[in-house]
């Protein structure tokens, strides 16, 4: 009995403690030097600025993370609407629609873009 339970011990306790130098992501021991985690899902550190992109890793110089979904990083403002990558300085997310951005008071008006200089939105319609 004795020897027993020092072996579960012995094979839980690297769970436990991890060793040094060594961090616990979920269930599982890495090394933070090399790897990161992920939503407790280990994943290699690659590229110039790692990053977590839900249980994915990615790089953040490259791609962007838009609802859990990797997208190419373009453009002069990368940004996201949903789960779709697009560059605010050219365009907009209305409602989750991306617009052209013209005119000199871009703005939306429920997924319609349109130039609020010129116009008036009235309950998301323009009116």
């Amino acid at each position: 009995m004795y020897k027993s339970s020092l072996l579960v011990l012995c094979c839980f306790l690297p769970w436990i403690t991890p060793s040094v130098g060594q961090s616990v992501c979920g269930n599982d021991q890495y090394n933070p030097a090399l790897s990161m985690c992920c939503n407790e899902v280990v994943q290699p550190k690659s590229g110039f600025q790692p990053s977590c992109c839900g249980t994915r890793g990615y790089d953040a110089r490259l791609s962007i993370c838009c609802a859990n979904n990797i997208q190419p990083r373009s453009g002069i403002q990368p940004s996201c609407c949903g789960a779709i990558g697009y560059d605010a300085a050219f365009s907009m997310c209305c409602s989750g629609t991306i617009q052209p951005r013209s005119g000199i008071q871009p703005s939306c008006c429920g997924r319609i873009g349109y130039d609020a200089a010129f116009r008036k939105c009235c309950d998301d319609r323009l009116c």
